[in-house]
């Protein structure tokens, strides 16, 4: 990986992680969200219902 890639990665992250951190961000329900999608297809797969 040379020098440039991981000054570009560096950056990204550091974009993403001020993204997730700031006040005013819906991260929490993001993360609802994501967990909920999750769920909900293993409650398909299972034949059960999502609680």
């Amino acid at each position: 990986m040379t020098t440039v890639e991981k000054v570009a990665l560096a950056v990204v992250g550091v974009g993403m992680a001020t993204t997730l951190v700031l006040p005013g961000r819906q991260t929490a329900n993001i993360i609802n969200a994501i967990s909920n999608l999750f769920r909900g297809s293993l409650a398909t797969a299972m034949a059960s219902t999502k609680k």
